[in-house]
């Protein structure tokens, strides 16, 4: 059945091979553009590609007629091949413009082994048969195809020629064997190496596997290792180039030849082919509101990659972080594109000139530009653009917070909701219970040293107070504040001083009193009035600095932050009103697990008091461990 298959397929193609050359190639052209509408993911991956690797050089136009050229070329390339059988030597020399061919005839005349290095790249199945012009057959080595009938072909296709096709794997040893009695073995370098195998390297800037083969067996026999590039032209013609030797860094060199022959020629390479599905440079970007909490939120998450250090085994990891500035043309221009997006989302790739209807001028250039592995937002009013920006590169999206309706039913590379919130999540969402935070103690110890540096006796700190303010939930009294100080003061003498913060939302009132009473604190080694002391190292210097963190209750990213710290904390009940039902969940959440107290200005000395004794909380820990995990699950 497989031998009548195989004829009849020969049949077809001899058929075929009657038509004039020049109408066969333009057929394949014409073929190569089908495939372009036909075959999406590969039209996706190489727009993906080519963006990644050449950023902002060309724009969304350029870089669909780049990909289409490339799906025509390969038509032709494939063409090309089925007419080796009848190729003439004289009709080849006449396609062939030669580019220091002296190179390779003084190899041929010296009678020395040689590795011809090349990649897929032009008519790399024409570069693989020059060896006929010289006498000096060239053997090859054929990754077997999926399908036995398809390999036979190539195999054939190839050898009609005068090559001579090895097999991977035992068939190595023939490569070797013809090293060794001073023939040309043709290679491909410019494949991943796959998860473990190869070595990593930089191509186009980021790190990837890189076959390690060609120069091992070139060191190995003594071979020469040639690099080798066809560019295609016109008509069937092409322009071989036979570059110098490499020597010293030759993997290093040959990248460097491959880099700049794709860069002058784009639509020649093989692009599509999961040429960075092993990599090890992961770009992040990180997509911002403009609000303060939700940036830091996102770079929490930025941060936790750096904890990845590895990827099947092999350390290197990297992980370049850009942030980019969101901002709309209007509010009305970001509600309007939360339901354009809708439509656009699906077709967004190549599509992102739509943008500068609804964002400023600079953002849509920007975001037109930008390309990455990840992207990572905090908020709803992101979301949308995320996924547009996601499809767009084929990036992994990152989403914090609770998307609002209808992309809470969207699906996300990960998304990290809440663990109090409520109603229709993201399929497989990662639930929270504390916000991402950069709360880490090394992290903390890092961003306090301004503000230790500047404190007089530090050793002596062990409490510090974050006192909120007004929201439309929550009233904060005066007397209520007066107390928490008296007991303050009171414990301080034994268990050392503290530091107290205002918030931007703190009453005036309130302010004013701890302003006045500072200088009659004997405990209060520094007061830090928000409005007045916009220092970013205030925060993270006071919980680097206490053991323990007392925080009012109206801030639920302040609490959770106080809690990722690792720290003890208490959180104070001031309020004169009900807190909202998802500020109460958050808070109770945290106290089945056992990751604060609440305490009043009633008991606030006798919670202390107990809690100085008692065990850190593994909360922050266990969930940064959980996050970890995820991250590394979706690299």
């Amino acid at each position: 059945m497989a031998s009548r298959a195989y004829k009849l397929l020969g049949g077809l193609i001899t058929a075929f091979t009657r038509l004039p050359f020049s109408v066969a190639v333009q057929l394949g052209s014409f073929a190569g553009c089908i495939a372009f509408y036909l075959l999406k993911r590969r039209r996706a991956a190489a727009y993906a590609d080519l963006k990644a690797a050449f950023g902002s050089r060309f724009d969304e136009k350029e870089r669909a007629r780049i990909v289409r050229r490339h799906f025509e070329h390969l038509g032709r390339v494939g063409v090309e091949m089925l007419y080796f059988p009848q190729l003439k030597l004289e009709d080849l020399k006449k396609r062939l413009t030669q580019h220091h061919w002296e190179r390779y005839e003084r190899l041929v005349k010296e009678k020395k082994a040689a590795v011809l290095l090349t990649a897929h790249f032009g008519n790399w199945e024409v570069l693989q048969i020059i060896g006929t012009l010289d006498g000096q057959p060239i053997h090859v080595l054929q990754r077997p195809q999926k399908q036995a009938l398809f390999d036979r072909l190539l195999s054939d296709l190839r050898e009609s020629r005068g090559s001579f096709t090895i097999s991977r794997g035992m068939g190595v040893r023939d490569l070797i064997r013809a090293l060794r009695e001073k023939q040309f073995v043709g290679l491909l370098g410019d494949q991943d190496a796959g998860k473990y195998e190869g070595r990593i390297e930089r191509l186009f800037g980021r790190k990837t596997t890189v076959p390690s083969g060609p120069f091992e067996l070139a060191a190995r026999t003594g071979a020469v290792l040639l690099p080798a590039f066809i560019v295609s032209g016109p008509e069937g013609k092409h322009d071989v180039f036979i570059e110098e030797p490499a020597e010293g860094d030759a993997m290093r060199r040959y990248l460097d030849l491959l880099e700049s022959y794709v860069s002058r020629y784009p639509e020649q390479w093989l692009w599509g082919s999961k040429r960075w599905k092993y990599s090890w440079t992961k770009r992040l970007v990180i997509l911002s509101d403009g609000k303060p909490g939700h940036v830091k939120q996102s770079e929490a998450v930025a941060a936790r990659f750096q904890k990845v250090e590895s990827q099947y085994g092999r350390p290197g990891m990297e992980y370049p972080t850009q942030t980019l500035e969101v901002e709309y043309r209007s509010v009305w221009h970001r509600r309007l594109f939360a339901v354009f997006s809708i439509f656009l989302i699906p077709f967004a790739q190549g599509r992102l000139a739509w943008l500068k209807f609804f964002f400023k001028p600079e953002t849509a250039a920007a975001l037109r530009e930008i390309s990455a592995d990840f992207f990572i937002s905090s908020g709803s009013s992101l979301t949308p653009l995320n996924l547009c920006l996601a499809r767009e590169c084929r990036a992994k999206s990152i989403v914090l917070m609770k998307p609002s309706f209808p992309f809470n039913f969207y699906r996300y590379d990960l998304a990290l909701v809440p663990a109090h919130d409520r109603g229709p999540m993201p399929p497989e969402a990662f639930r929270t219970l504390l916000v991402p935070s950069l709360s880490g103690r090394e992290k903390l110890a890092e961003a306090a040293k301004p503000f230790v540096a500047a404190m007089q006796t530090a050793s002596r700190i062990r409490l510090a107070v974050f006192l909120g303010g007004t929201t439309r939930h929550y009233r904060m009294t005066l007397a209520s504040v007066e107390k928490i100080i008296s007991t303050l003061e009171k414990v301080s003498e034994r268990m050392g001083n503290y530091l107290v913060t205002t918030s931007r939302r703190t009453p005036e009132g309130i302010v004013r009193f701890l302003k006045e009473r500072k200088s009659s604190l004997k405990g209060c080694q520094q007061l830090v009035v928000a409005s007045e002391d916009p220092r970013s190292e205030v925060v993270p210097g006071m919980m680097h600095l206490a053991d323990i963190l007392i925080v009012t209750e109206d801030s639920i990213s302040m609490i959770s932050e106080a809690v990722a710290s690792g720290k003890k904390v208490v959180v104070l009940g001031l309020a004169t009103e009900t807190l909202p039902a998802k500020h109460r969940r958050f808070i109770e959440l945290l106290l089945e697990k056992s990751a604060l107290v609440m305490a009043g200005p009633e008991n606030l000395e006798a919670v202390l008091e107990n809690l100085e004794s008692a065990a850190q909380p593994a909360l922050a820990r266990e969930q940064d461990e959980a996050l970890v995990k995820k991250l590394e699950a979706i690299l």
